[in-house]
């Protein structure tokens, strides 16, 4: 609660200071928000033969206890804990990737950020596997052991809601689109045993994408300061007018 008040009279301070492609602190902007951005770029630039994507994900060690306050002036909104660099290669000529990674390591060391080895990684996207289902069913085991315990109705639901929902459909909007049909089926399995155990209805893992992805797609046209507003809002009006009649 604190925070949130004191973001309220801190914002409007930086907020002329703040990268565009900043997801942190951002007022309706978060995670999904970032994956999104990153799917779009990566998969944008995959459409043309010979390409390939690269992502350096970045972890600094205590970064705000490092930073030298002389340095703040003019850099508050560059100091985060967590960042990430995309390459975009192409015919393999990683370079200009190279280049980006060793600048980016050299600015942390000059503005004395720290740069934790281990947690640092350069992942690879495979679509090919969904690893959702083998977690939902470890979080379904534990529902199952607290109905067992006696334990029903809300509290029950506010479990399946806060444990098991939220690791199954987390980033829903980022992969629902592109789930396979086996891995759908298999994920509304999950879903309805999930419904059995509480003994309540539950909605399909399609109508919770779809769900989501209105409602994300409308606070992204929402939001001006949203670094994919303009490429959204350049799709056209039609699109927006069919956004906004489904969302009614």
């Amino acid at each position: 609660m604190l925070e949130r008040l004191i973001l309220d009279h801190l914002r409007p301070l930086v907020s002329s200071f703040m990268d565009p492609l900043q997801f942190a602190y951002q007022p309706s902007i978060g995670v999904d928000d970032a994956v999104i951005y990153l799917l779009h770029t990566s998969l944008t630039h995959l459409e043309k033969a010979g390409s390939t994507v690269r992502i350096m994900f970045f972890d600094f060690s205590s970064a705000f206890n490092t930073i030298q306050p002389r340095l703040l002036g003019d850099k508050l909104q560059k100091f985060s804990d967590d960042s990430a660099a995309v390459g975009l290669i192409t015919d393999g000529d990683d370079t200009g990737y190279r280049e980006l990674i060793q600048g980016f390591v050299d600015w942390s060391l000059r503005n004395n950020l720290q740069i934790n080895a281990g947690k640092t990684k350069e992942l690879v996207v495979d679509f090919r596997r969904h690893a959702l289902v083998k977690k939902g069913n470890s979080r379904l085991f534990l529902l199952r052991r607290l109905r067992s315990f006696g334990v029903q109705g809300p509290l029950l639901r506010t479990f399946y809601d806060s444990v098991v929902g939220s690791a199954i459909f987390y980033g829903i909007v980022c992969w629902s689109s592109s789930i396979t049909d086996r891995d759908r089926k298999r994920m509304d399995r999950l879903v309805r045993r999930a419904s059995s155990v509480l003994g309540c209805p539950l909605d399909s893992v399609e109508v919770v994408g779809n769900g989501r992805m209105m409602a994300k797609l409308s606070s992204m046209l929402n939001n001006t300061s949203h670094p994919l507003q303009d490429t959204l809002t350049a799709l056209g009006s039609s699109f927006s007018e069919r956004l906004l009649h489904l969302a009614v």
